[in-house]
């Protein structure tokens, strides 16, 4: 019985995982910065520099450097200790806990309280792309005054071949993961993002072919090694991969949902 029921969550797991993954690393043409993200003990180059701070609740976040102490910028935070102390983490959207139905206390004889929603499952997509919308992407492909990034060119030239959210399913992340509604959402850049996170989340997929766009502070050993487990593909790990590129890679996307 332990050998069937090890079989069977194998099983499982080997079908809720995508046939083809491909993570794009974005970065500045800096190679310098790779070795210093993959290596645990990075430390913050300059301690003498002026460092920006956005808030993140009770610590600031500066691209350049991460996470520290408002008032110790020598003190870096790791994303763990503030994903440990965040309270309960949200589910991925598709989870089946979704689909009940939400009871009203008012409502006590409500025949529907508690009960399933009649949903239809929706096939698996040929193409998903994940969209990184995180704070630290304001490095790598800021938005522009008129709202304007790479990461929404790419996908508004793709939606000539693809059918934005039709053909091609788009998400959009940072400290959840979520459908990206309009083309705007995909250059707002807020809030944090953790690869821990990013590989439950790809557990979870059923796309033939998914594509995540991130930047290379999310390129950790622990993430890499995990890509290379499933066969996946990391672009932009060894030679910098810009935002402009991303443009490059429309006809490639292109032939997958067609």
């Amino acid at each position: 019985m332990k050998k069937l029921f090890l079989s069977l969550i194998l099983t499982s797991t080997a079908f809720a995982a995508p046939n083809q993954l491909e993570v794009w690393i974005l970065s500045n043409k800096k190679t310098s910065h790779v070795e210093h993200l993959l290596s645990p003990s990075y430390k913050r180059f300059a301690a003498t520099a002026e460092l920006a701070c956005e808030p993140m609740g009770e610590f600031c976040f500066d691209p350049q450097v991460g996470l520290y102490k408002k008032d110790d910028e020598n003190s870096l935070v790791e994303a763990k200790e503030i994903h440990d102390n965040s309270g309960p983490a949200m589910a991925h959207g598709r989870s089946l806990d979704r689909n009940l139905i939400d009871c009203d206390k008012g409502n006590y004889f409500d025949v529907f309280c508690g009960k399933a929603k009649a949903e239809k499952e929706k096939a698996a997509p040929k193409l998903e792309i994940w969209v990184d919308t995180s704070s630290s992407m304001k490095e790598f492909d800021y938005s522009d005054e008129n709202g304007g990034c790479y990461r929404k060119s790419l996908l508004t030239r793709l939606d000539k071949n693809c059918g934005f959210n039709q053909k091609v399913s788009v998400m959009q992340f940072d400290t959840s993961l979520k459908e990206a509604g309009t083309m705007e959402s995909l250059c707002n850049n807020r809030g944090l993002n953790d690869y821990k996170r990013m590989i439950d989340w790809i557990e979870r997929s059923v796309a033939k072919k998914l594509v995540i766009i991130t930047d290379i502070y999310e390129l950790q050993k622990d993430f890499a090694d995990y890509i290379a487990s499933k066969n996946g593909k990391i672009i932009g790990d060894r030679d910098p991969f810009t935002a402009k590129e991303l443009l490059d890679k429309v006809d490639e996307l292109a032939k997958v949902c067609r």
